[in-house]
């Protein structure tokens, strides 16, 4: 399903956010328990829910065929292969093992199964289609997985489902559960707002806010100090200006290029000094980056997986948006962290590579910029 956005007869095509990490169990979980035949399109016979070394749901659809049901937040190459490996296992089940495993008791099963048949539309219960139809509804799915995501999809039994959540007025929240495109499946998509993944709202923290600078104003001229004490260099005083008429406002001066034999407006120097380390010049994290460890509260680790030379570089947002790496050296630009750490000539995007955790969001992605 598509989502647009309609705005002076123009439409927009809406990208719903990715779920957040820290909600997706739950969200995905509701979904499943709650609604799984508007999911799945059609009626379904829960056997079992969750259990070890097994699918997130096995149901029988009307024709007694089974339904495997795998819910991941990011679809990978072990996730896909785990997910076919359920359902092959679920084509090998025969009705005695469906009935072992039937939530509702091994008794009960073909008496549920009989009603639930009887209620099922005639045609789907007469659909004859062989094979196990599997499902797999994640919130994203690697780059490097869409082909084979799109191989195994254009049979008749694997469908992906993706969701994506949009936000309403007043914080309420709609999730989208659409089939995975091919056009838009590789398209960035912002997190949902939210604590360690999610985008905030971005606002310069209290030590980096910007005031009026302070103009420095030359001595007017007038007689030596008449103690005697040397005078400083003297300043040429401009001439007066004539009073304006009353009620005429004040006019705004134009910016004037600085000159080197000129007075120029300095801003003022901070008094807090700021982080600094080991003699490093003073750093002012990033806002964006100050607004979302001020709204996690704690340092956060950020991994990078430089696949083809083998190597795992990491380092911390901490506290107060500043990047460190393991060296001890900090930064408030994620690219230069990054180049830094992977010793690189050129630069690195380090919004794009630096991640939080193994298989979290990129750093662009949680604050909603990149």
């Amino acid at each position: 399903m598509a989502i647009f956005e309609l705005d002076g007869g123009r439409s927009s095509l809406v990208q719903p956010m990715r779920p957040r990490s820290d909600s997706f169990d739950a969200d995905s979980s509701a979904l499943v328990t709650d609604h799984v035949s508007a999911l799945l399109g059609e009626q379904v016979l829960p056997v079992r829910e969750g259990g070890p070394g097994g699918p997130h749901l096995l149901a029988l659809d009307a024709s007694a065929r089974p339904v495997v049901v795998e819910v991941v937040q990011l679809l990978d190459e072990a996730a896909l292969v785990r997910a076919l490996r359920h359902a092959g296992g679920a084509a090998r089940l025969s009705r005695s093992d469906l009935a072992r495993m039937y939530a509702g008791g091994a008794e009960s099963f073909e008496a549920d199964l009989a009603v639930f048949r009887d209620r099922s539309p005639i045609l789907a219960s007469r659909d004859s289609a062989a094979g196990v139809r599997l499902v797999v509804v994640c919130a994203d799915v690697t780059g490097g997985l869409l082909d084979a995501v799109e191989f195994v999809t254009s049979g008749l039994h694997v469908e992906v489902l993706r969701m994506g959540v949009t936000q309403g007025p007043g914080g309420r929240r709609y999730v989208d559960v659409s089939p995975l495109r091919s056009t838009t499946a590789g398209a960035r998509r912002a997190v949902e707002p939210g604590l360690r993944t999610g985008a905030v709202q971005v606002a310069p923290p209290p030590s980096a806010a910007v005031t009026d600078p302070t103009p420095v104003v030359p001595a007017p001229a007038g007689p030596p100090p008449e103690d005697g004490a040397p005078a400083g260099p003297r300043r040429h005083a401009a001439a007066p200006a004539a009073p304006a008429p009353a009620g005429t406002p004040t006019p705004r001066p134009a910016p004037v290029s600085p000159r080197s034999d000129e007075t120029t407006l300095i801003p003022p120097v901070p008094t807090d000094g700021g982080p600094q380390h080991r003699g490093e010049v003073d750093h002012r994290p990033l806002p964006e980056l100050a607004a979302l460890a001020a709204a996690e509260r704690s340092a956060l680790e950020l991994v990078w997986h430089r696949v083809r030379r083998g190597q795992r570089l990491t380092a911390t947002l901490r506290t107060d948006g500043l990047i460190e790496l393991p060296g001890g050296s900090l930064h408030a630009d994620p690219d230069d962290a990054a180049t830094v750490a992977a010793d690189l000539e050129s630069t690195a995007d380090g919004w794009r590579v630096w991640r939080f955790g193994e298989d979290g969001p990129t750093l662009g992605e949680a604050v909603g910029v990149r």
